[in-house]
């Protein structure tokens, strides 16, 4: 015998969910384990709906072999049916939407999935089975998942769950029913206890988040109690309402909520219930009213999550000014550290707030060389670090202070809470992630799983040495990233909350390594015995005092050094010690940036400051496989409209040029750059020729050649950029690249060896052994890849197979110059001609040994 079952008080997902299961197991029968919500009753009444349901007595539970459960894991909310589930005859298959089961016995199949409604996971499964659904059915499958998404509105609510919707709702699913069946009055029994609700009301702050306690006692059972308490939860505009009544002799609890601050789920295991996230019950045994409260705010007080305290989102060390300052100093302060608010101080302590709008009006009326104190802000609230995030919220919305200084006992200023940092932290609160500002999850076990034993046990000591350092130390950048894409970076980036170069010293001692600071910079790299380099850093924020320019940087706090990156992805940090050691720091979404695999710039003048990342967000978008976002590809082509690029040094330029030019497959980023325009300000004239499609493929021929030494792929395809260029704009765009001296001269070289090599190509169709030789000798290993790519041809390719594999070999002489010295030649020009004439004359095949190589020399220079 086959059963199909669900929880105690079936609702709506319960009884879809049921007849879903029945579509796939159809010789099941279909059993409550007790009574279903009114409105479910009645539903199943008046629609006349086909399920047939067995009543508990009429099962002969030894004959059950497979158990079905839905909507529920959990053996003490499927009442008689408990004992099957431990049960070594009975297989258990189990679907749900809650999370992490425990479960007692053996489950031979468990769909566990992230949804607001276990309706939603047989709808995919439906539909990828490609099971068919009448309207009645669809209608009720809509019912259940709009029921356990309060309409689609929960937090609990998923992308999966609207999918769902979508395809009932193609299927036919009445929406009118579906809205006739959610709507639902208040009943007499159900009015009196909503109204002792409401009188009992009790509001907690428990580690920082509102809560509310209501108790009720009533002589009989009132059904749909669940209903109530959701009203009670929309009507009083609540976070989450926990609700404990006394009913026919027995203690309810139902509790709601509609955040992510508290999981009722996990408060109603306490009481031996269950639930999800967002809404959970349980029956309470052996307990008066007073002492099922007194439980309840103990177990809030355990398992409710602490909210944020204003340390953990405040920015800090703080830009500020004095109340002596200039109005026209002010505004040079605001631009340079792209600020909206300052914070004014007299002797370390916040007397007032300037805005950028009360700074720009006074510099309209050529007020700029007053005092910044005649125009401040005197009426303002300030905060403690230890004081909760949320008790600043009602200063930002309803009083509409912009920034919020926090201040030590003595009152002077420690940090300041932006409106920015506010809604950041709503955002990610709301989306569930994090405990603290900007910190997700541990990630040790993920460490473990993709880092190798050393490197994973080096960040441990790291870890120890900043412990007794006493300061922050965090794992930053490109290391970060690719941990996340789980490719392999053995290169750590350390950035430090305090002093960054007496760490890097502390770092150096513990391993026997040298370090080398830069003190204007506040960096460090650490050298180890062995030549494994950590760079350290101080956490800082920067400005630039014009386009292209290296910043300014000054000491300041982790989340400054994240924001002055360059892009979201390499925003994202690791804390290495302290209370949240190996967890993820990213206050500017990097971590879901790299899910989604896109390029967001984390701010909009970021390519005005550094015209540098237009080629770095070029290098990741097709490093990666990533795609630059709508919003960032517009700023760069204001940042190129702007011609920018003109403002970076020569240096830097070649610099980003090369780094391109050194990924794999160079060619795409080239096109990247042609489509962006940026090929435009390394010459106007310059083209992406035919030629560098073909030098992939030299590329790999060349693999399989003894070289004399490995070519510079990013030289090749310089060269090839380079090579059509006349020669005015090639010593233009020399001088505009402030090439070093090595460099163009072997540019320059190489551009005119393949110009006569080519030229000779088609004047001379078969080309002699010594020609061969004389031709290929004068090539770099690069400029011959350049000239097989542009040449194409198998007449060019087999006299460079011929020339690597034969003539290059063959041609080694014997003699030195020392040795014509001593057969009687003077040193001067004629060495030269002497060897060239000896290494044709090898490639010719007439003469191979030493001893050959003298009796020619005497023969064609000394016998003459």
């Amino acid at each position: 015998m086959q059963i199909i079952t669900t929880h105690l008080n079936a609702d709506f997902d319960c009884i879809a969910s049921m007849m879903a299961a029945k579509k796939i197991y159809p010789e099941a029968l279909l059993v409550l384990p007790g009574s279903s919500e009114n409105k479910v009753s009645e539903f199943l009444q008046q629609e006349k709906f086909p399920l047939e349901f067995k009543r508990v007595k009429d099962i002969q539970m030894d004959k059950v072999t497979l158990l079905v459960l839905v909507d529920t894991h959990d053996p003490k909310r499927i009442g008689v049916f408990s004992s099957l589930m431990a049960h070594p005859k009975v297989k258990v298959h189990i679907y749900d939407h809650h999370k992490n089961p425990v479960l007692e016995g053996r489950v031979e199949k468990m769909v566990v999935e992230n949804r607001g409604a276990c309706t939603s996971i047989f709808s995919e499964i439906l539909e990828k089975n490609n099971i068919s659904l009448t309207v009645e059915e669809s209608s009720l499958m809509a019912l259940g998942i709009y029921q356990d998404t309060h309409s689609l509105t929960s937090s609990s609510t998923t992308p999966e769950d609207l999918v769902a919707v979508s395809n009932l709702l193609r299927k036919g699913a009445d929406l009118d029913k579906v809205s006739r069946f959610m709507s639902q009055k208040l009943n007499i029994e159900q009015l009196v206890i909503f109204n002792e609700l409401i009188a009992n009301l009790d509001s907690q702050l428990v580690n920082g988040v509102e809560l509310t306690v209501a108790t009720a006692s009533v002589e009989d059972y009132v059904s749909d109690l669940a209903y109530v308490v959701s009203r009670i939860l929309e009507l009083e505009n609540l976070n989450a309402l926990f609700v404990i009544v006394r009913m026919d002799k027995r203690i309810y609890l139902i509790a709601r909520s509609r955040g992510h601050d508290v999981d009722v789920s996990r408060v109603a295991e306490v009481f031996e219930g269950g639930g999800h996230r967002n809404a959970a019950s349980a029956s309470i045994k052996d307990m008066t009213l007073v002492q099922a409260k007194e439980k309840l705010l103990t177990t809030l007080s355990e398992i409710v999550r602490p909210a944020n305290r204003i340390k953990d989102v405040m920015h800090f060390p703080v830009v500020s000014v004095a109340v002596n300052d200039s109005i026209s100093s002010a505004e040079s302060i605001l631009t340079l550290y792209n600020l909206n608010t300052l914070p004014v101080l007299s002797k370390e302590k916040p007397v007032g707030l300037i805005t950028r709008q009360v700074v720009e009006k006074a510099i309209h009326h050529r007020l700029e060389e007053d005092c910044v104190e005649e125009f401040m802000i005197r009426r303002f609230s300030v905060t403690s670090p230890d004081e909760f995030f949320n008790s600043v919220i009602p200063l930002i919305i309803e009083e509409k202070q912009k920034l919020i200084p926090v201040v030590n006992p003595e009152d002077k200023l420690v940090g300041v809470v932006s409106r920015g940092d506010i809604l950041r932290e709503l955002h990610t609160t709301e989306g569930g992630g994090r405990n603290q500002a900007g910190v997700h999850k541990n990630i040790k076990s993920l460490l473990k799983e993709r880092l190798g034993r050393d490197l994973l046990d080096l960040l441990e000591r790291i870890s120890q040495i900043a412990n007794r350092s006493e300061v922050s130390v965090f794992a930053v950048g490109g290391f970060v990233r690719d941990l996340l894409l789980n490719i392999s970076n053995k290169d750590i980036d350390i950035v430090v909350e305090g002093d960054g170069i007496l760490f890097a010293s502390n770092l150096a001692e513990e391993f026997g390594a040298r370090v080398t600071s830069h003190e204007k910079f506040g960096t460090s790299v650490v050298i180890f015995p062995d030549g494994y380099r950590i760079d350290v850093a101080t956490a800082r924020l920067e400005y630039y005092e014009h386009p292209g320019a290296l910043p300014t940087v000054e000491q300041s706090s982790v989340k400054s050094d994240l924001y002055r990156r360059d892009f979201t992805v390499n925003s994202i940090a690791v804390k290495l010690n302290g209370e949240d050691a190996f967890c993820l720091i990213d206050f500017f979404n990097g971590e879901r940036d790299v899910k989604n695999k896109e390029i967001h710039v984390l701010h909009n003048l970021s390519f005005i400051e550094d015209p540098c990342r237009l080629f770095r967000a070029i290098r990741f978008e097709q490093r990666y496989g990533f795609k630059i976002s709508m919003q960032t590809e517009a700023f760069m082509k204001v940042a190129i409209k702007k011609r920018l690029v003109d403002s970076l040094s020569g240096t830097r330029f070649l610099n980003e040029i090369i780094l391109i030019l050194n990924e794999n497959h160079p060619l795409k980023y080239i096109l990247r750059m042609r489509e962006l325009g940026l090929l435009q300000f390394v010459s106007p004239q310059m083209m992406v020729e035919q030629a560098l499609e073909k030098i992939p493929a030299v590329l790999s021929w060349a693999e399989f050649i003894s070289f004399p030494e490995k070519p510079e792929v990013w030289y090749v395809y310089f060269l090839a950029l380079l090579y059509a260029l006349d020669e005015e704009s090639f010593a233009q765009t020399a001088d505009r690249l402030q090439m070093q001296a090595r460099l163009k001269k072997s540019l320059i070289r190489d551009r005119e060896t393949c110009k006569q090599g080519l030229m000779l190509l088609e004047t001379d169709k078969d080309w002699r052994p010594e020609t061969i030789y004389n031709q290929l000798s004068e090539f770099s290993v690069e400029a011959v890849i350049y000239f097989l790519a542009v040449a194409s041809t198998d007449r060019a390719n087999q006299y460079a197979n011929t020339y690597f594999t034969q003539y290059h070999k063959q041609a080694e002489l014997s003699l030195t110059g020392d040795d014509l010295v001593k057969m009687g030649i003077k040193p001067g020009p004629v060495f030269q001609s002497v060897f060239k004439a000896l290494r044709e004359a090898h490639v010719k095949g007439a003469i191979e040994t030493r001893e050959e190589e003298v009796a020619w020399v005497k023969k064609q220079f000394l016998e003459q």
